[in-house]
């Protein structure tokens, strides 16, 4: 008696390619093996082994040549990056209003870049470096007419404190800060 030599499905299929010269894959052997095309070769289904002895000759009276390649493989697509993509033409509506559309490249260039500064303006906000523009304008114009009222205040209270002062005095006093606040009014205007 004599012991029959058991091969996996990649060694079968090794053998049946170099004795028959027809192609036969590792998944070809396991699925004829699983269908029941090759009874007396296959000696056990998990894991797949085949008798050596008689695979090949079970197989090319069995198999038909036709049969070998039934299914062939998919040819592959070629894989196309979403860089490749970019559209070759600028868009009928876009031509109508002139507009130039930039290379996709171009365009993710310009996203992140502003992406950048926004993220850097949130984290200058969170640390207290920038305020927002209602927040300083209110401020702005508190302090403004707090200095205001201050400033006009000062020839009473300056005919307060000192009360030789005549009335001609303090209206001079009135009238030189009333020209300074103008001047200030004026030149914050120009700007």
């Amino acid at each position: 008696m004599t012991v029959a030599t058991l091969l996996n499905s990649s060694k079968g299929a090794e053998l049946i390619r170099e004795q028959t010269g027809r192609s036969c894959t590792r998944q070809n052997l396991e699925k004829l093996c699983k269908q029941g095309k090759l009874p007396k070769s296959c000696v056990s289904l998990s894991p797949i082994r085949v008798n050596a002895e008689t695979l090949v000759a079970e197989y090319s009276s069995t198999i038909e040549q036709r049969q070998t390649n039934r299914f062939p493989p998919k040819p592959r697509k070629p894989v196309v990056s979403v860089l490749d993509r970019a559209p070759e033409s600028v868009p009928p509506a876009a031509q109508e209003r002139g507009e130039v559309i930039p290379e996709y490249n171009e365009s993710r260039a310009k996203t992140e870049y502003e992406r950048a500064n926004l993220l850097e303006l949130e984290r200058r906000q969170k640390e207290g470096l920038l305020v927002e523009r209602k927040t300083v304008e209110s401020t702005w114009s508190v302090l403004v007419t707090n200095a205001k009222t201050k400033l006009l205040a000062v020839p009473s209270r300056a005919k307060q404190r000192i009360p030789h002062l005549t009335l001609e005095e303090v209206e001079i006093l009135n009238d030189l800060v009333r020209e300074s606040l103008e001047d200030l009014a004026g030149t914050g205007a120009e700007e």
